[in-house]
């Protein structure tokens, strides 16, 4: 399996390290699997586009307080809805706090919760659908009902239930939020993992001895990994979103510690009154964020699909 590209493209490829064959007038990439997949994602100029700006995100929450410095902790309740000016590029907040610092702080805790809730939930998730589908039988059945069980419960309810049973906290938060995302990943792995194990190599694996543990860690869900993959960068999306849901509803994270969702919350009071600084800055974060994480989710299972064609 090859990837054809016009030849006046040749030596755009060369450069990055992907080697390139002429054939009958084509310029064909050759090379290993992944690096065909890099190719198929870095032609995706929309999953560029992403990938930078989740890097900008990143660097913007997490570098930024260290060189713009506020204090998210004391207000000055002498300097509320200030409009936007030279010492608060992005004006202050109902409580008097920075909305620029603000949210910076805020993206952290969205990102932390976003990023490891998603990792829990595809964790538990594909060890859950791996063991299911490859030991079948009655263990299959109870574990896919219990799945399907937990699904035909309404997603904000289960969320808003759990929140209000809990006190809520970054840690905390991050448990309810995988506790609801674990499930779509398993049903995925799962029905990965049922065309697998009938594969030939799961038969070489146990003539050789290799235990059903082995099989299923070591062979099954290595041969899984773009599901797992496209899947984890859409969960962090649909985490980020969640949790913005979760604070815009009052159940977030509690003050003096923020989330853009809570920030959103807070300014949606005001949306008569002219402040725009407490809603659109919040707002625009959270679209641009789950925007990126979906745009680079898109060009992976591109990019995966031409891996796994090239196997």
């Amino acid at each position: 399996m090859s990837v054809r590209a016009p030849v006046t493209e040749l030596e755009n490829l060369t450069p990055g390290g992907v080697p390139v064959v002429v054939e009958g007038g084509e310029a064909k990439v050759t090379g290993s699997a992944w690096k065909l997949a890099a190719y198929v994602f870095l032609e995706n100029r929309l999953a560029v586009l992403g990938l930078a700006f989740v890097i900008l995100v990143v660097l913007f929450c997490f570098v930024g307080p260290l060189i713009y410095r506020t204090d998210q902790i004391n207000t000055d309740i002498t300097q509320i809805t200030q409009a936007p000016s030279a010492a608060h590029p992005l004006g202050t907040d109902n409580v008097g706090y920075d909305v620029l610092g603000r949210l910076m702080v805020g993206g952290q805790t969205s990102l932390e919760i976003g990023l490891i809730a998603a990792l829990l939930a595809t964790t538990f998730g594909v060890l859950w659908g791996a063991v299911a589908g490859f030991v079948g039988g009655w263990l299959d059945q109870l574990m896919m009902r219990i799945v399907d069980s937990l699904l035909a419960i309404p997603t904000l309810f289960l969320l808003l239930v759990l929140a209000a049973m809990f006190v809520p906290s970054v840690p905390m938060l991050i448990f309810i939020v995988a506790l609801v995302a674990w499930l779509v990943p398993a049903r995925l792995i799962r029905g990965e993992t049922l065309s697998l194990r009938s594969r030939e190599f799961v038969d070489a694996v146990r003539v050789m001895g290799g235990s059903d543990f082995r099989i299923v860690l070591r062979h099954i869900i290595p041969n899984t990994i773009g599901t797992i993959m496209v899947n984890a960068t859409f969960q962090v999306a649909d985490a980020i979103l969640t949790i913005a849901a979760l604070s815009f509803l009052g159940l977030g994270v509690p003050p003096p510690a923020t989330n853009w969702g809570g920030m959103l919350s807070d300014g949606v009071s005001y949306t008569f009154a002219g402040y725009w600084w407490l809603i659109y800055p919040a707002g625009l974060a959270i679209v641009i964020t789950v925007v990126a994480f979906n745009l680079i989710g898109d060009a992976m299972r591109d990019a995966f699909e031409v891996r796994l064609q090239r196997r």
